[in-house]
């Protein structure tokens, strides 16, 4: 599976977007020496035939732990600034 980059692309959003890491498209397309210089029209491989949108021969589940953890990670967020308002109001401020 290809992906061809566009403007304001980056290896860590394609990266992000199918699921994978940085290093994993770096294995997968050995051209590219410096994952900061990438350009725009260039044609990636970002996954194997056999796959859909979000796999990439690791990940058979589909991208949802990553949607798992930006809910937990969203989750804890909001529990902090919960705490934060509660210890704020028992220091009299």
């Amino acid at each position: 599976m290809y992906y061809t980059i566009q403007p304001g692309d980056s290896l860590h959003s394609i990266a992000m977007q199918y699921n994978t890491t940085v290093r994993d498209l770096m294995d997968l397309n050995p051209q590219i020496s410096n994952p900061h210089r990438i350009h725009v029209g260039e044609r990636i491989k970002v996954g194997n035939q056999w796959g859909g949108r979000y796999w990439n021969g690791r990940n058979q589940w589909g991208g949802n732990e990553y949607q798992r953890g930006r809910e937990e990670y969203r989750r804890g967020r909001a529990e902090y600034h919960k705490g934060r308002e509660e210890y704020a109001k028992h220091r009299g401020r």
